[in-house]
């Protein structure tokens, strides 16, 4: 199971768990506040932290299904900025 969430959505909840950055190139629309992220670049920063299952501490390197959960956070950098909103948000407002 993996979970996409961006870094300002674990605001709360990073100061209990660190977990691994995954850096993410996308387009932000001020006029929604949504972020499309376009790729990830591989870059990662590693929390060190053993429950985490992207980190090179994690405990359970060696089981294949070891249960724990990937939780991916996000390192936003924008590439491009749009005054509009997203086109999915536009046409849920309509």
């Amino acid at each position: 199971m993996t979970d996409r969430v961006g870094s300002n959505t674990l605001r709360g909840i990073s100061s209990q768990i660190d977990m691994c950055k995954h850096e993410i190139i996308g387009d932000f629309y001020r006029g929604c506040g949504h972020f499309h992220g376009r790729y990830f670049t591989g870059e990662t920063t590693d929390c060190k932290s053993a429950l985490c299952k992207s980190s090179s501490a994690h405990k359970h390197k060696t089981a294949p299904n070891c249960g724990c959960s990937k939780i991916v956070v996000e390192e936003r950098k924008i590439q491009n900025m749009f005054q509009t909103p997203f086109p999915e948000c536009q046409r849920i407002s309509r």
